[in-house]
């Protein structure tokens, strides 16, 4: 870490509300959403000349699987916090993706979308990997979903995008994959397409508002129950859209840190520190520890992480690790989920080591528990 990382991990710590507790939370964006379907998928676009191996998302990224569920249940039953706890985590989830079948047969014209029980469907010819992370996932707070979309796409964007022709775009929804990969010379953002609740207009920025609100009654109505935290693709969002968040329950934003769309195809950071509120009275607050091990797999994430973790305790913060799903993929590498399930494995051991009383946690816990402090 050198000077100038670690003088921004302290300012990102330092301010706001803290505790004498030592909470560890792993937020990890993306489940139920699509994104490559199979290492032949990839393979042929490699082949074919669309530079999917230039993102690890669309490298290492694709449904889950039983075995990515599996395996990653192991290793967080392997460890215990002081209060006989297991590691958890937030799964931020999307609960619809792209109905490819129905937009081709509507000539393109309208977008249609599927639930993720339909995408384990036709992915699996089941739907054992969703009964399982209910049975086991939720009910033992191992992979504890909150509100992450409605799908990982900007539908005006995305639609845009295959509208223009172009070849990468065609052959990616031919494969039935989301590709994200920029560089579209029809591109106005400053992100891909990927981020669900940026926009370039007015007219696409109050279309959002019933995405958003049909994505939280979709969750309610997948999960059995109301997301208390948000976090938006790609952390762009307008902050008007926290009327209709509140008004469905959700009570606190994950990423203090938010891209804010200026409506001309533009983004501008608003930082927001532990404890902020809004006129709402939603709460906010920041990730504070980094662990990708499939960006770079190279990395020492361990050591890394721990060093930030060090600086969160240190200003009475929780450490809040930002870990995406892609890290515990396995169905196009099964390399990429070994490598960061071992790297896990080492985190929680070092973690439980240099603080035994280190407590875990999901998000809508640290909510709460900030909520009842901060009164």
């Amino acid at each position: 870490m050198n000077f100038k990382t670690f003088l921004a991990k302290n300012y990102v710590n330092f301010r706001g509300w803290s505790t004498k507790r030592k909470i560890v939370v792993i937020e990890s964006d993306d489940w139920g959403s699509i994104r490559m379907p199979s290492k032949e998928v990839y393979d042929d676009l490699l082949i074919k000349g669309i530079p999917v191996n230039k993102s690890y998302f669309t490298r290492y990224d694709s449904l889950e699987s039983k075995e990515d569920l599996q395996q990653l249940f192991a290793v967080l039953r392997s460890f215990e916090d002081k209060n006989g706890r297991n590691p958890s985590i937030t799964a931020n989830a999307l609960v619809a993706n792209p109905d490819f079948d129905a937009i081709k047969n509507d000539n393109f014209e309208t977008y249609h979308y599927e639930k993720i029980e339909k995408t384990y469907q036709r992915y699996y010819g089941n739907t054992d990997v969703f009964e399982l992370w209910k049975k086991e996932g939720i009910e033992g707070r191992l992979l504890y979903p909150q509100f992450h979309g409605r799908e990982h796409i900007g539908v005006w964007e995305w639609m845009h995008a295959l509208h223009s022709g172009e070849p990468q775009e065609l052959l990616g929804f031919e494969s039935k994959a989301i590709l994200g990969l920029g560089n579209r010379k029809s591109a106005t953002r400053q992100k891909d397409y990927t981020a669900a609740f940026d926009y370039v207009s007015d007219e696409e920025k109050f279309s959002l508002i019933p995405i958003l609100e049909e994505g939280l009654q979709l969750f309610e109505g997948t999960f059995g129950f109301k997301s208390k935290s948000f976090i938006a693709p790609s952390a762009i969002r307008g902050d008007y859209l926290d009327e209709c968040l509140f008004a469905n329950n959700v009570l606190y934003h994950q990423l203090g840190g938010q891209w804010v769309p200026n409506g001309k195809g533009g983004i501008v950071y608003k930082d927001r520190f532990w404890g902020d509120r809004n006129e709402f009275g939603q709460i906010y607050w920041r990730r504070n520890v980094m662990f990708e091990p499939s960006r770079q797999p190279d990395f020492d994430w361990v050591s890394s992480a721990m060093k930030e973790v060090n600086i969160a305790f240190r200003w009475g913060k929780p450490a809040v690790i930002n870990s995406h799903r892609v890290n515990f993929m396995g169905t196009l590498s099964e390399e990429n989920r070994a490598n960061s399930l071992q790297l896990l494995s080492e985190l929680f051991s070092a973690l439980l080591k240099k603080w035994p009383d280190v407590e875990f946690m999901c998000s809508d816990e640290l909510g709460d528990y900030m909520m009842s402090t901060l009164k």
